[in-house]
This record gives C-alpha cells, structure tokens and sequence, in this order.
C-alpha cells in the first residue's frame, strides 16, 4: 500500500486506550538532546478515547510468530520461571509504524551474557538483507533495543521490512530443563508524516505531548522509543515510570508479563561485535 502525505493511516476504532494521570513531575525539556534541562512542572496528562487496535497478535503468515513471544530453534536457552520469556515490544501487525527512516526496535531478553554469548539482528526487505549486525548480551535481563545506524540507507516510506533477532545459546539437549525461545521476528513500516501530524509535533511541547500524538495516530514504535527515552534520560523519575506500565499494561497492548521490566541498554558500538 503506497501512503500519500495525507493519508496516514488511523488504527479503527475497535477499542479505546484510556488513561487519565494526573501527576506532578519533573518533565523533560521538549528537546530531548538536551537531557541535561527539566523543567519542574503540573502537567496533566490526558490520553482519551484513543482508537488503538489489540497489537497482540499477527494473521497467520510464513516467518510471522503468532503472538510478541519468540519461537523456538535448535541450541535453545534454558527456561526462566523467574522471567517472561523472549518477547518483542514493536513489530506486530498494529505495532509496526514509525516515521524514522531509521528506526529503532525494542525487545525484551531474559538472557544474560553468561547465559547467551551472543546474539544476531537482522533486517530484510522482499528480496535482500538491509543490515545484518552481531551484539554481546549485557550482564542483567530486560528491555533493550537496537537501532538501525545512520550509515545504512534511510528505509523507504511505504515499503514493509522485516526484522530477525535471534540469541545464541549452548546446546541445551542433554539439560533436564525445558529449553526457552530463543528467536523473535517482526515488521516495521516506514509512513510520511501527514501535514496535520507534522502540525501537532510542532506544537508539542515536551516529551510526554509528542507521545500522545504518536498514540494518537498509530504510530507505535515512535511512542514506544520516545517514552523510553524519556526513562532512560531521567531514571529516577516515577512519573515515566508510571506511565509506562500504565501503557505497556493495557489489554489492547498484551505487554503486562514485560511493564515493569528494566529498560537497560541499546546496542550500540559498546556492544557490538566486530
């Protein structure tokens, strides 16, 4: 589907994500480079009868998991019964829109380094591998996410990609543990910002707005990647923190099992492997 510069896409009106919060918090400066000014401030945030479709699940289709879960493979890790198993945040049939040419996709690994010694993410369009790039696992479990480098080619508007992130693991076959997913694939879909989403961005004045627009018009990645940013910015503060279980908790969403888990790294240069 070719997506004009006025005609991005809504989610239907299926269901309604509402939350209402009202909190007094440390906000971030609307210019989220500059992580080192906040203004202290009352700020209502206001998320009402918002059309979100349940991103929980795919139709059917080849390489498509059928849930935010991974799937299996030979030399699977050990399951945690103290974790949620390998989940993705983004990539989903209704999770998959972003306006970032090169975007960022977030995943939550219960594994550790001493667990996994690595891992391999990849991106593909209908005929070729886009970027391929091996990671080192951190030393803890959690959200984590990786970022296409501005040194690929910006991704097209309009065009579907896919994406394979897979964990390596030693051989688990003669454990008596039931082995873990160790695989997880998803789409993203790059869309032109309409005139009137473009408008709305502009007048936002701090972090959590451009949220509500992102929201607002479906676009899930770029809501997701901004509110962690704002965590990671400024980890101590509760209102983010709040606010991102309260997001990741609704029924529409299906992420309960991964809220309350710890954002705790982008796989960047300090862990990618040459």
């Amino acid at each position: 589907m070719k997506l004009t510069q006025e005609k991005l896409p809504r989610f239907s009106l299926t269901k309604t994500f509402i939350i209402n919060l009202s909190l007094t918090a440390s906000i971030a400066s609307p210019t989220l480079a500059n992580t080192q000014s906040t203004n202290s401030a009352n700020y209502t945030l206001e998320i009402k009868q918002i059309p979100l479709i349940s991103i929980q699940k795919d139709p059917p289709g080849r390489g498509t998991p059928p849930s935010q879960e991974g799937t299996g493979s030979r030399g699977d890790c050990l399951y945690k019964q103290d974790k949620p198993p390998l989940t993705r945040l983004v990539g989903g049939l209704h999770s998959k829109l972003t306006v970032n040419q090169h975007p960022t996709m977030w995943v939550y690994i219960p594994y550790t380094h001493q667990e996994a010694p690595s891992g391999k993410f990849s991106l593909q369009d209908e005929n070729n591998e886009i970027y391929k790039t091996s990671f080192q696992l951190p030393d803890r479990p959690g959200i984590m996410s990786i970022s296409l480098p501005s040194t690929v080619d910006a991704l097209e508007p309009g065009k579907r990609y896919r994406w394979y992130l897979d964990i390596t693991c030693p051989n688990t076959s003669n454990s008596q543990v039931s082995p873990s997913r160790t695989s997880l694939t998803g789409i993203v879909e790059i869309v032109t910002p309409s005139s009137a989403l473009e408008n709305e961005l502009k007048s936002a004045v701090n972090g959590l707005e451009r949220i509500k627009i992102y929201i607002k018009y479906g676009i899930w990645i770029d809501a997701l990647t901004e509110l962690a940013q704002l965590r990671l910015n400024q980890p101590q503060n509760s209102t983010f923190q709040k606010i991102w279980v309260e997001l990741l908790t609704q029924p529409q969403i299906g992420l309960a099992n991964v809220a309350k888990e710890p954002i705790i790294a982008n796989f960047t240069a300090s862990y990618l492997l040459k």
